[in-house]
């Protein structure tokens, strides 16, 4: 098994998640379409490339797309449209009625040629027909499809971006639902790095989803954590012992795959340098793992733990990130996390109204909570993350 850091995994890299594949095949047989929801570096999307890998066994034929950077509907469109038909198992069962189809013809139409390919500008009356085509050329398919969408949110926000009033990504949320919904043989999973369901809530779009059931992706057990130490350690002939394994389990707390792979390549590297000393060749030792965690704190790494600020911004705009950033900024002082009346102190020296800040309270804590900055213990608010915590109180706290 390869040590991958930061990337999704597949194959025989691809580890766990056992009782996750069965729950979500339980829910796509029972005709839902699902919203995967999770925080970011959980892996959720290696687990939809192994949904999509698994399809055959249970009958299914299955499709994965990832639509970050799809810039209007027409991108968006066309990276659908040419992953559809160049599917083996469409160009097999359609041969040329999707190159013959209304968007078959729409795409013959270049307008310019980039670094992505060709890209199309569409009518107000074509956008009217590109869901309607893309249900039809669905619709003359065989067998049960999955179909694997990534990085919806992004897109949406990209749409939200273009038109603030939220008209055009309201009228894309609606017709794609209406398209879910007019195609009984088709099973959808939609996931991305910023939840749908905060994007909808925060621009009144929750109608748009309400069809799609929840699903979510958490981090290992402390027995899978385990397990998966002791095989890329056995993949790497490292010798990480039972003891330093447990170590590295109770520093991180929150056992996500990508930090897990990210600490044991740090243990890797120190092991070369051990053998490299002096030709020593000396074991790992929990000493090593906290200097180790030290090193990822060091402004030489913020990249690992950067994008937990960056993605308040995009997920939550102007005030609410600046809102969420306060709340932070009073969670990470302490390991305990803050009380409620702490929280809102902090957030009543920015919002006056009682009743106002009240709300965005209740609000912001439920988006925080669910990306997985904070947790409630004991009535109080904690960061979900220690390495995270120590990071935002070095880095980004006043």
């Amino acid at each position: 098994m390869k040590n991958c850091v930061g990337t999704p995994v597949e194959g025989e890299d691809f580890f766990g998640r056992d009782v996750e594949i069965a729950t979500t095949w339980r829910h796509l047989d029972g005709r839902n379409n699902l919203l995967l929801l999770a925080p970011r570096r959980v892996g959720k999307t290696s687990l939809m490339k192994r949904l999509v890998h698994l399809a055959p066994q249970k009958g299914y034929k299955a499709l994965y797309l990832t639509v970050e950077g799809a810039a209007d509907e027409a991108d968006f469109v066309q990276r659908f449209y040419t992953a559809f038909v160049n599917h083996p198992d469409v160009s097999q069962t359609l041969g040329d009625k999707a190159a013959d189809s209304w968007l078959g013809r729409l795409f013959k139409r270049t307008k310019k040629v980039g670094a992505f390919g060709v890209s199309v500008e569409l009518s107000d009356e074509e956008k009217q027909h590109w869901l309607e085509t893309l249900g039809e050329l669905l619709g003359r398919l065989d067998a049960p499809w999955l179909l694997a969408i990534d990085e919806l949110p992004l897109f949406i926000l990209n749409l939200l971006r273009e038109d603030p009033s939220g008209k055009r990504a309201a009228s894309f949320l609606h017709d794609l639902r209406s398209l879910r919904q007019n195609l009984p043989g088709v099973r959808w999973l939609i996931a991305g790095s910023i939840g749908l369901d905060t994007v909808a809530r925060r621009h009144n779009l929750t109608g748009a989803i309400n069809d799609l059931q929840l699903t979510s992706l958490g981090p290992f057990s402390r027995l899978l954590a385990d397990d998966f130490l002791k095989k890329l350690a056995d993949s790497y002939s490292l010798d990480l012992n039972a003891g330093v394994r447990g170590h590295i389990l109770d520093r991180l707390e929150w056992l996500l795959p990508y930090y897990l792979q990210l600490i044991f390549s740090k243990v890797a590297d120190l092991s070369e340098e051990n053998r490299a000393e002096e030709n020593r060749d000396r074991s790992i030792q929990t000493a090593d793992i906290d200097a180790l965690f030290n090193q990822l704190l060091e402004p030489a790494n913020k990249n690992y733990f950067d994008y937990w600020r960056q993605r308040l911004r995009a997920e939550l705009g102007d005030p609410d990130d600046g809102y969420a950033i306060t709340l932070l900024n009073t969670a990470c002082q302490d390991p305990q996390g803050a009380s409620h009346a702490a929280l809102q102190g902090a957030l009543g020296r920015k919002i006056q109204d009682p009743k106002q800040r009240d709300e965005r309270l209740r609000y912001l804590l439920d988006v925080l909570i669910n990306d997985g900055y904070l947790v409630e213990e004991n009535q109080r608010h904690r960061f979900r993350f220690p390495l995270l915590r120590e990071y935002w109180k070095r880095r980004i706290a006043p």
